[in-house]
């Protein structure tokens, strides 16, 4: 009796083609597209704000798997908390501005990949002056007296590069200037508010006048200037009843 041929290994090939074709497939599907982004950098790394309406700026690049650089590729910004601070977009560049005390996540996703930085605002809470009390001497050379000044955020932290300003209840007693500087201007008590972003202290000032009879105006009543002022009027007027 004649042997009947094998067929098994024809009906076989065509399910191997098959399953060779949907494993090809898989692999292709799970691999990132040629030539696009593999990760994204972040400048700077962490945005930092001190009140509101201090602004950064953050850029992002998109990094192919060689390194290079992919500027075309456009980011999608997503701030975590909108109540923080506000974000203005164009391509992959951000601005981030201040609004209120707290700490959101900024995030720049590009096709499948994604970067994060911190955003954390503070604010100025408060502000610790020293000395509490001074005694400033109206001399015959003006002399400002140099006050000690912390700018302190919500967290107790030091703030860097605030302006103080320094301003006396009386000015004609003293003056303060930007520098949290305390100018005497005449004898008497008053007291001296230091402000720097909203934050307020006072200090108590004493003046006394130590100048001689050459410097001196005969009446101190308002201050130095004023009585100069007052000085120069009486004379015009003797002058003009001639």
């Amino acid at each position: 009796m004649e042997a009947m041929p094998a067929t098994h290994s024809v009906r076989a090939t065509p399910l191997a083609l098959l399953l060779a074709l949907l494993l090809a497939l898989a692999a292709l599907l799970t691999q990132p597209a040629c030539g696009g982004p593999v990760r994204v950098e972040l400048e700077p790394g962490s945005v930092l704000l001190f009140g509101a309406g201090q602004s950064a700026a953050v850029h992002a690049t998109p990094r192919e798997k060689s390194g290079k650089a992919a500027p075309a590729e456009a980011c999608r910004w997503t701030l975590s908390d909108p109540a923080i601070a506000s974000l203005a977009v164009k391509h992959n560049d951000a601005t981030v501005t201040a609004l209120k005390a707290g700490s959101a996540v900024l995030a720049c996703a590009v096709g499948g990949v994604k970067a994060e930085i911190p955003v954390s605002v503070r604010t100025v809470a408060r502000l610790e002056v020293a000395p509490a009390e001074v005694a400033l001497e109206l001399a015959d050379e003006p002399r400002p007296l140099a006050l000690t000044v912390k700018v302190l955020d919500d967290q107790g932290t030091p703030v860097p590069g605030r302006i103080v300003l320094t301003r006396c209840e009386d000015e004609a007693v003293c003056r303060g200037d930007a520098r949290g500087q305390l100018w005497a201007t005449g004898q008497g008590r008053t007291r001296a508010v230091v402000e720097a972003q909203g934050a307020t202290a006072t200090v108590a000032v004493t003046v006394k006048d130590v100048r001689t009879e050459l410097t001196r105006p005969k009446v101190i009543q308002r201050g130095y200037m004023e009585d100069l002022e007052r000085q120069v009027q009486r004379k015009q007027a003797a002058e003009a009843g001639r």
